[in-house]
């Protein structure tokens, strides 16, 4: 026996959209940031570099454990906030490229708006309703 074919990104929900789109923005911000001097290795890089990674985490929480959603989305959201700061110090010091800017801001503003959508999509999901198992058991089981 099989297992059904898994949607496409597109077909699956924006949580698994800003997924795909995030884990194929960080290596090449990861690539970018790798050539940057050395003077600013241990500060903006190390900085951008993380705040990516933790982008990528929060998204995964999200994605599975739904009773933290709201608080890592939000959480994303600020980190995203932070990145761009990041990007923009960046390029004003010269170590990101005009090209390498534009990208990354351009990409970074895609996940923002992908995860307010996905906020978005959450609130209007109706909260599942937990299946209550009683302890005591029904009359009929006691017949």
């Amino acid at each position: 026996m099989t297992a059904p074919p898994r949607p496409r990104a597109r077909e699956a929900g924006p949580e698994l959209l800003v997924l795909a789109r995030w884990e194929a923005f960080v290596p090449w911000l990861l690539g970018t940031c790798g050539r940057w001097p050395r003077s600013v290795r241990f500060t903006l890089t190390q900085r951008l570099e993380n705040h990516a990674l933790d982008v990528l985490e929060l998204l995964v929480v999200a994605r599975y454990q739904p009773r933290q959603r709201a608080g890592s989305l939000l959480r994303a959201n600020l980190t995203l906030e932070r990145m761009r700061f990041l990007c923009r110090i960046a390029r004003a010091r010269a170590c990101m490229s005009a090209r390498a800017f534009d990208k990354a801001m351009h990409d970074i503003d895609e996940t923002g708006r992908m995860l307010h959508g996905w906020r978005q999509h959450a609130r209007q999901q109706p909260p599942r309703q937990r299946r209550h198992v009683s302890k005591t058991p029904s009359p009929e089981a006691t017949s």
